[in-house]
């Protein structure tokens, strides 16, 4: 399945961050060529200033994204902390699964 071994270049092994972030692709994200294209589109919106903050409450997951990076809370499990991963990380996540839904 291309979840259990999804990777982008500067993938970290064993971060919380990036496991959370794959987690969120996965599950919110899903095979959704569309929601994808969305996400992207918002990104580049935050990232250039138009927008100074975007939400998406998905299935499993909250996310923010700001200027300051992107902000992922899991909605299902309470106790598992929220991850913040910066900009660059995430867009470069995001169009290695966009690429992988080709």
């Amino acid at each position: 399945m291309m979840e259990q071994s999804f990777q982008w270049p500067g993938r970290r092994a064993d971060d919380p961050a990036h496991d959370m972030l794959v987690a969120f692709l996965v599950v919110d994200i899903q095979h959704n060529p569309a929601w994808a294209r969305q996400l992207s589109n918002r990104l580049k919106d935050v990232k250039s200033g138009r927008r100074e903050v975007w939400e998406r409450i998905g299935n499993a997951y909250r996310l923010e994204l700001t200027g300051d990076g992107a902000l992922i809370e899991d909605l299902v499990d309470e106790d598992s902390p929220q991850q913040r991963i910066a900009l660059k990380d995430f867009s470069e996540a995001l169009e290695a699964w966009m690429a992988a839904l080709d």
